[in-house]
């Protein structure tokens, strides 16, 4: 409520509140005329020929494809757009229009050559991908705001940070889609964009010198948080037979090769791609998709509560996958699941900075 009321106080941001209209504008238009929802049919998404060989032709695409949502639907852009003002009453009332748009347009292009280039999509749509990269730009700025000049009844003895706002609508975006893959990879490739762009700045590496230093709770979460997440995307979870030579296999080195373990022990697909083939229970992919969205605004945080529930979710996703009709034998997704359920909790009491020794 006192972000509502500051914001009534201030001009409407040119930048951002321009684009919120044509973002509306779009969505009427496909409200009239239905058969125009498809952005393949209606010729509105940005192809990799149309980006990398520019056509003036191809004008709508250029223009349209930010006005579409990442999927059917209009509660989608209505968040997608409600992050979109909560960065331009912020970001852009800090840095000024000229900065914001700059940063709007050059991102935004930035992350479409990434995902086209790369074969993420092939129908680029929507400005998620530049939201999340301004949103890593929001939270280096870190705009704020004042209750000072409100009434008594909306005063804070702090000063508001819209940033864990805006993370807290990404972290929804992605949670709420219907295909996790493709958000996951077009917000993934926004918070690299976005994270390039804040690696520039001298002080981010002085502070992550420091942080590796002192051995600091940021740097163990981090570590343990990718462990997680390359275990849920990339890891085996079970396999179907276990090695029956592995003492033979180990003297003549045969157990060294990866070829070998393939073959001996063939393992399953990862956590969340089993969960998204319906290998695992929906309770497990809600779960999987949970720890994964709010993974990233989690790390950002001074609390530590938050590793206590993400042991719960290891320990939860452990028993699930032991339930479920693929399992046989835990391979090395599931043993690392189990390894985080302990560190994780463990995690906390880490010190702050090591004591320095005296003699």
């Amino acid at each position: 409520m006192a972000l509502m009321e500051t914001f009534r106080d201030r001009p409407a941001p040119t930048c951002a509140f321009l684009v919120a209209l044509a973002t509306w504008g779009a969505a009427g238009y496909r409200l009239c005329w239905p058969d125009l929802a498809d952005p393949e049919s209606a010729g509105v998404c940005l192809l990799p020929d149309v980006l990398f060989a520019p056509y003036p032709g191809e004008w709508r695409r250029y223009v349209l494809h930010l006005l579409w949502p990442l999927e059917p639907g209009y509660i989608r852009a209505f968040f997608t757009s409600a992050v979109l003002l909560l960065e331009g009453y912020t970001l852009e009332y800090e840095v000024g229009t000229a900065q914001f748009a700059t940063a709007l347009v050059g991102l935004h292009v930035v992350a479409a050559a990434v995902l086209l280039h790369f074969r993420f999509v092939i129908c680029h749509l929507s400005l998620e991908s530049v939201l999340v990269a301004l949103a890593v730009m929001m939270h280096q700025v870190n705009p704020k705001v004042h209750t000072d000049g409100l009434d008594k009844s909306m005063r804070v003895p702090f000063a508001v940070e819209p940033r864990w706002h805006v993370w807290f609508l990404q972290s929804i975006l992605l949670l709420m889609t219907a295909d996790f893959p493709k958000a996951l990879v077009v917000h993934g490739v926004g918070l690299a964009v976005g994270g390039a762009l804040a690696l520039r700045d001298p002080q981010v590496w002085i502070d992550a010198w420091n942080a590796a230093r002192s051995r600091s709770f940021g740097i163990g979460a981090s570590v343990h948080i990718a462990l997680l997440l390359f275990a849920l995307l990339f890891m085996p979870l079970t396999t179907q037979s276990l090695p029956t030579d592995l003492f033979a296999a180990l003297l003549d080195g045969r157990a060294l090769s990866r070829e070998w373990w393939q073959m001996s022990s063939p393992g399953s697909p990862a956590m969340l791609h089993l969960a998204l083939a319906g290998g695992m229970s929906p309770e497990a992919l809600f779960i999987c998709k949970l720890v994964i969205s709010f993974a990233f605004p989690l790390l950002l945080t001074p609390f530590r509560l938050w590793t206590k529930f993400y042991t719960g979710a290891c320990v939860l996703l452990c028993m699930y996958a032991m339930n479920s009709p693929v399992w046989r034998y835990p391979h090395v997704g599931f043993l690392v699941l189990a390894y985080l359920a302990w560190a994780l909790w463990k995690l906390p009491s880490l010190e702050m900075a090591s004591k320095p020794h005296q003699a």
